[in-house]
C-alpha cells in the first residue's frame, strides 16, 4: 500500500527533531492524529505500527511514512534515530 498526501494539502505544523531521547512517550504507544501527517528520519530508522486497519512500515533518511488522519499509530525509533514529523493540512 503506498499512502500519499492528498493532492492541495499545504504544510502545516512540523515538530520539533526529537532523538531515541527526546521522542516524547505519547508516540510511543497508541494515539492519532486528526491531519494527515509525515514521519521524515534522518539519521537511522523509525518503525510505524497501525493496528486498524493494520498497516506496518519502516522510516528511513530516503523515505518517509504517510500517516492517514484519525487513525491509532504508535512509532519505535532505533537508538540512533533523529527525526520529525510534518502535519499537512487539507483544502477545505
Amino acid at each position: 500500500m503506498i499512502r500519499q498526501i492528498p493532492a492541495g494539502a499545504t504544510e502545516g505544523r512540523i515538530t520539533p527533531t526529537f532523538d531515541a531521547g527526546s521522542v516524547p512517550k505519547a508516540l510511543l504507544s497508541d494515539h492519532l492524529t486528526t491531519v494527515w501527517a509525515e514521519l521524515i528520519v534522518e539519521v537511522g530508522f523509525v518503525e510505524f505500527t497501525q493496528d486498524q486497519p493494520y498497516y506496518a512500515a519502516t522510516a528511513r533518511p530516503d523515505d518517509s511514512v504517510i500517516i492517514e488522519p484519525n487513525t491509532k499509530h504508535r512509532i519505535s525509533p532505533s537508538e540512533d534515530a533523529i527525526f520529525r514529523v510534518q502535519f499537512w493540512e487539507e483544502a477545505s
